[in-house]
C-alpha cells in the first residue's frame, strides 16, 4: 500500500474523523513521502499536521475488521475560498488541466455537463469569461470556431439568460458577479477589497449559485425541458 497515490482532497479516518489532505511533501532527512493534512479547513487559524505516507496508507484492524486507515471521500468537494486559504498559507493551488482555457476564445466549447442545477449554475459562472470570449470570437469572425452550431445556440441562450437574471432576479449579486467572474477577481482579493473575511464571501457566492440554480430550474420547467445529465 506504500505505493498508493495520495491526492489532495477529503479523507475519512477509520474512526469517522474527517480530514483534508493538502499535499504530499518530502522528509528532508530521509526523502520519504510525508502527507500534509488539516482537520479544520475553514478555520481562520488552520493547523497542519504531517504523517508518513507509509503510516497514512497502512491498513488497521478495527472491530476485528481489516480496513484502510484513511478512505478518500471522492464525492466531497472543497470551496474556492478554502483553496485560497491554503494558497495564502504557502501551498500550491491544485491544477486542473482539463478545465483550463485560454481567454482568447479559441479552445473548444461544450455545454456544461452537470447532474444538478447548482452544479450547472456554478459552471456557468466560473466559465463565464471563456464562454463570453468564445461567443465574441464567433460573432466577430462570423463563423463557428471550436464550437458546433447547436452548442453556439445554447451558449448564446445561457449568456443572454444570465445577463437578464443579473438585471432582474439576481440584481443584488450583479456587482459581485462583475468583480468575480467578469474581471476575474479571486475570492481572497474580493474579500480584501471589501473588508470582508473569505468565509463571508464564500457564503455570498453560494447564495448566488443557489439563486441562479433556482432560476435555471424554473426556466427549464417553463420551457418543458431539462438540461441536466441523465435526466
Amino acid at each position: 500500500m506504500a505505493d498508493r497515490r495520495i491526492y489532495a482532497g477529503y479523507y475519512r479516518r477509520y474512526d469517522g474523523k474527517l480530514i483534508y489532505v493538502v499535499t504530499v511533501a518530502k522528509d528532508s532527512d530521509t526523502d520519504a513521502d510525508v502527507v500534509v493534512w488539516t482537520p479544520n479547513v475553514y478555520s481562520e487559524k488552520r493547523t497542519y499536521y504531517t504523517m508518513s505516507k507509509q503510516s497514512f496508507c497502512e491498513p488497521i484492524l478495527a472491530d476485528g475488521v481489516r480496513q484502510p486507515k484513511f478512505k478518500r471521500q471522492t464525492q466531497m468537494r472543497i470551496s474556492a475560498s478554502a483553496v485560497e486559504n491554503f494558497e495564502a498559507d504557502g501551498f500550491l493551488r491544485p491544477t486542473r488541466k482539463t478545465d483550463a482555457h485560454t481567454e482568447d476564445g479559441y479552445d473548444n466549447w461544450h455545454r456544461p455537463g452537470a447532474v444538478s442545477y447548482h452544479e450547472y449554475a456554478k459552471k456557468l459562472c466560473e466559465g463565464y469569461r471563456f464562454s463570453h470570449a468564445k461567443y465574441a470570437l464567433c460573432v466577430k469572425e462570423k463563423r463557428y470556431i471550436g464550437i458546433s452550431k447547436e452548442d453556439f445556440r445554447e451558449l448564446k441562450s445561457d449568456l443572454l439568460f444570465l445577463k437578464n437574471c443579473l438585471k432582474t432576479v439576481l440584481s443584488s449579486y450583479s456587482g459581485y458577479f462583475e468583480e468575480r467572474f467578469v474581471k476575474g477577481l479571486s475570492i481572497r482579493k474580493y474579500a480584501q477589497a471589501h473588508g470582508l473575511n473569505r468565509g463571508s464571501v464564500d457564503h455570498l457566492q453560494r447564495k448566488l449559485f443557489a439563486a441562479l440554480a433556482q432560476a435555471l430550474k424554473e426556466w427549464d420547467e417553463a420551457d418543458g425541458r431539462n438540461r441536466l445529465q441523465g435526466k
